[in-house]
């Protein structure tokens, strides 16, 4: 079995699209949310790569639901999902093992330029409604990952540059080569809640079985994606 074993659409059948190689800037508008999950979850293999199984070395859950204003292949939308740290030789990085996004030149080039598994659905954001914010993610017609959201508060800002590298390092396995790459971000956050969410756990992690620890919407924001490190597997 391959390293790229859980990808819903290999490498070799991707469309030919525009290059735009790395460092990206992306603008946009998002959810992040901090959650602990149980070993079902995080080990199932469906939503882990071959080459990173049986490697997971702890650490929280992290989820992502974006809203690209703005990038180097304009805007598009993304649910991504990080179980924890994985070892990776002799360290434990954290990695992004399941992720959609909007358009495949997003999927195209995040292969490309950090081995970053994406995969394409179409989204659904709906901003305000019911005083919440909803987004539902789709594929072929039929919905996977359904969320609400309500968010409240304090706009505060914050930043990547206090946060030590060691804990914003990402690294993938893909298509035999490891990519190790550090992005960074600055914006203002508010605190919120998830006040409705679905699943279907055979295209995206069961998060329903997990406790969000921490969510916050993410107004507005700006992102860097740098060149990454690569070497063979």
């Amino acid at each position: 079995m391959s390293d790229d074993s859980i990808l819903l659409t290999p490498d070799a059948a991707l469309p030919t699209v525009p290059l735009a190689p790395a460092p990206w800037s992306l603008t946009g508008t998002g959810y992040i949310l901090l959650m602990k999950l149980p070993p079902a979850v995080l080990d199932d293999p469906r939503h882990t790569p071959a080459a990173l199984r049986g490697k997971r070395r702890g650490g929280l859950s992290m989820v992502m639901l974006v809203d690209y204003e703005s990038s180097a292949v304009g805007p598009y939308r993304e649910l991504l999902y990080i179980p924890g740290k994985f070892a990776f030789g002799d360290v434990a990085l954290q990695s992004i093992t399941r992720i959609y996004v909007s358009s495949m030149e997003s999927v195209v080039n995040g292969r490309i330029n950090w081995g970053i598994p994406k995969d394409q659905c179409d989204f659904d954001f709906q901003y305000g409604s019911d005083g919440q914010d909803r987004c539902e993610a789709s594929l072929n017609g039929k919905p996977f990952a359904k969320f609400a959201f309500k968010a409240g508060g304090w706009k505060l800002p914050f930043s990547s540059v206090i946060v030590p590298n060691a804990l914003l390092r990402l690294a993938q396995v893909h298509g035999g080569r490891q990519f190790v790459y550090v992005p960074s971000a600055s914006g203002k956050i508010q605190f919120a809640k998830v006040t409705d969410w679905s699943f279907d756990a055979a295209l995206f992690p069961d998060l329903a079985q997990g406790k969000v620890l921490a969510c916050v919407k993410v107004p507005r924001f700006t992102m860097g994606f740098p060149v990454s490190a690569v070497t063979p597997v």
